[in-house]
């Protein structure tokens, strides 16, 4: 089971903007940056790679989560 919460990220320019990311609910144990499965900026889904970092596909973006 998952679940969608609202996020914010920072891109590498240092530019703070609003996504969704889509959480697993087990375990609960981990914390919450541990458990996003992926996040959604302008609907695009973007995997996470090493650091949890999310590098767009459509963009030369890069980013991190900064708040939950």
């Amino acid at each position: 089971m998952t679940i969608i919460i609202d996020i914010k990220v920072k891109d590498q320019f240092s530019q703070i903007l609003d996504a969704k990311a889509l959480l697993r609910l087990r375990p609960e144990s981990l914390e919450v940056f541990n458990r996003i499965e992926h996040i959604v900026i302008d609907g695009e889904v973007i995997l996470p790679s090493i650091e949890l970092l999310f590098e767009s596909q459509n963009s030369s973006s890069i980013y991190k989560v900064v708040e939950v």
